[in-house]
Order: structure tokens, then sequence, then C-alpha cells
């Protein structure tokens, strides 16, 4: 559900900075790639909590392996 709303905030953040810029509104511009930053900003994060979460997965299960075969 994160992901959905990490992509829901790249795609309006992108319209809005667009709309902006074709309305030569700063300020709307400026919205715009604020929110496209925050859900750019928010995949890595998530991303890299994936990573430490499947290597951490990988440490505890080789422990658990190496314990089984004593």
């Amino acid at each position: 559900m994160k992901s959905i709303n990490n992509k829901l905030d790249k795609l309006a953040g992108t319209i809005k900075e667009n709309t902006g810029k074709a309305l030569e509104s700063e300020w709307m511009e400026m919205e715009g790639k604020l929110q496209r930053k925050k859900g750019e900003i928010a995949d890595t994060a998530l991303e890299f909590g994936e990573n430490i979460k499947e290597k951490a997965s990988s440490k505890v299960n080789d422990i658990l392996d190496k314990i089984d075969k004593k």
C-alpha cells in the first residue's frame, strides 16, 4: 500500500509541477516538485528497508541451518 501511495505522490507531483509551469505559477511548480520528491524518497527508503530485511533474514537462516546440522 505504501508503494502505491509513493507512486501516486510522484504522479500527482509531476502533474502539479507541469501545471505550475504551464500556468507560470512558481508556487504550484514548487509544490509539485516537493510532492514528487517525497514519493521518490519514500520509495528509496522502502527499498532500503526491504534490502536490510532480506539480508538479515538470510543471515538468520544461515545460523539456523548451522544449528540444525549439529
